[in-house]
């Protein structure tokens, strides 16, 4: 962890404890002082509700990725954070009354209010840590002491960026470009120190521990010796890459439209210096949480799934000869191979007769879709249209081979077929819903608007983000939208 998320993980976990403790004590307030709403318990009950509470809030504040900066998290990405927030900790504050049967468990009115509070204080509260780290002065005595070497072209970017992070304090500028003209100006009210290449002095003599350096070259070679000596100073040099800014350049960009935003990393094998591109990266406990969740749901789904399965076998079975489930290989994570789960939906040869209606695909590429498909059975046609016959897919995301929220995962015929941007939506797991079954997938009929649902689901994802696709999928399932 890097000096400021160091700082802001503990001053954020010290405001959102305070958040709690003010949340509670304003509920205790109204529902025990002023409308006596609250029964009166015993003194280790109370300990009891309480430290279950603490308890929740810790769980729930180490499960989130801290390490963002808070301020750069703009209004409406702060209270989504904090209604999820506070969601996840009243379900685990809920779990953890039940299962140690505490006494205060049927105190309702205060348990609601006190994570109603505690969402507009929190909310608040983080607005003032952020304005708080900005203009605090012993925050800008804690800041690191930063030197800016670069071009004219780049220095109003590179100003901006450093800004945003209250752990910089840029003291000046070098500008390699510039006149001598230029020495004594101020950009965004900072001093331009050196123009030319005598920044080396400049940083030897001035009071600087980290020195940016973001210039345009090719091989670096002449930069090297310039290297050498900032290094051989001790301050700590950050040099731009100017392979990886191609990869954020507008016009390639535009010439490559599935191109990733990379994460990057630097690591060391043997001799050599690698950079690694990736494109999605996600925290450990993001990881492990989109994971329970998924272990969770698919147990929940797994038990409401047998009554029903069980019920629609009757009709099914009568209707058709055949199997009562359906299985068929399919690609999931990076080109993973296994075998899906579903009810049978089509007559058994309905693989065979394929071929015969391909040339009535109604979709542009590479999946087939017919609205009128002669191999799907009446009780077929039901269960497609209520999803039914996806229920067994619960035990593809309890293996861990599929997710509830994900993409689509595609036939083997498709995935041989793949060109190299398709195969992006395989870098997460296959889910039973995602975006496209919850954007009206009946409506689409072509290969690339689903190809980029899924990519803008693997870029922008999110716990919030899975929720908010399960929430749209149980509308989109009780109305009956998108499924043919």
């Amino acid at each position: 962890m890097s000096t400021r998320e160091k700082l802001q993980y503990a001053l954020t976990f010290i405001t959102d404890l305070i958040s709690l403790g003010c949340s509670v004590f304003l509920s205790l307030l109204i529902f025990d002082r002023v409308l006596h709403l609250v029964p009166d318990f015993v003194h280790m009950d109370k300990i009891h509700f309480y430290g279950m509470l603490l308890l929740a809030f810790v769980i729930t504040f180490l499960g989130f990725d801290q390490t963002e900066n808070i301020i750069r998290r703009k209004w409406m990405a702060e209270l989504k954070i904090v209604v999820l927030f506070n969601v996840i900790m009243l379900a685990a504050f809920t779990a953890l009354l039940v299962l140690t049967k505490a006494a205060m468990a049927d105190s309702r009115y205060l348990i609601l209010s006190i994570f109603i509070s505690n969402m507009v204080v929190m909310l608040l509260l983080h607005q003032y840590l952020k304005q708080h780290l900005n203009r605090s002065k012993v925050m800008h005595n804690l800041a690191t002491l930063v030197g800016v070497v670069t071009t004219t072209d780049r220095v109003e970017a590179l100003l901006r960026e450093l800004g945003r992070d209250w752990t910089k304090s840029v003291r000046g500028i070098a500008l390699l470009d510039g006149g001598k003209d230029r020495v004594g100006t101020k950009i965004h009210g900072i001093p331009v120190k050196v123009a030319g290449l005598d920044f080396v002095d400049w940083v030897r003599h001035d009071s600087l521990d980290e020195v940016y350096i973001n210039i345009p070259y090719d091989t670096g070679t002449s930069l090297l010796p310039y290297l050498a000596e900032l290094e051989s100073m001790g301050v700590t040099i950050h040099l731009n890459v100017p392979l990886i800014e191609k990869l954020h350049d507008k016009e390639n960009q535009a010439e490559a439209a599935w191109y990733p935003h990379p994460a990057k990393s630097i690591e060391e094998c043997g001799d050599w210096s690698l950079i690694t591109l990736k494109a999605t990266q996600r925290s450990f406990s993001d990881t492990i949480l989109k994971r329970c969740m998924d272990i969770a749901g698919s147990l929940v789904g797994l038990v409401i799934s047998v009554p029903i399965i069980a019920i629609t076998a009757i009709p099914l079975k009568l209707e058709s000869s055949g199997p009562l489930f359906f299985k068929q290989k399919r690609v999931g994570l990076n080109g993973r191979v296994f075998n899906i789960y579903k009810l049978r939906s089509m007559y058994a040869d309905a693989e065979k007769r394929k071929q015969e209606l391909v040339s009535k695909n109604e979709m542009n590429g590479l999946m087939f879709k017919m609205t009128e498909d002669p191999r799907i059975t009446k009780v077929g046609k039901f269960i497609r249209k209520t999803s039914i016959d996806e229920l067994p897919q619960f035990y593809n995301v309890l293996k861990g081979e599929m997710s509830l929220v994900g993409t689509r995962p595609p036939t083997l015929d498709e995935y041989n077929q793949y060109e190299s941007h398709h195969k992006r939506r395989l870098s997460m797991k296959p889910g039973i819903t995602g975006m496209w079954q919850v954007s009206g997938r009946s409506n689409i009929e072509d290969f690339e608007d689903v190809v980029k649902l899924d990519v803008a689901y693997i870029d922008n994802w999110s716990i919030w983000l899975d929720i908010k696709i399960l929430l749209k999928t149980v509308l989109v399932v009780f109305g009956h939208v998108g499924a043919k």
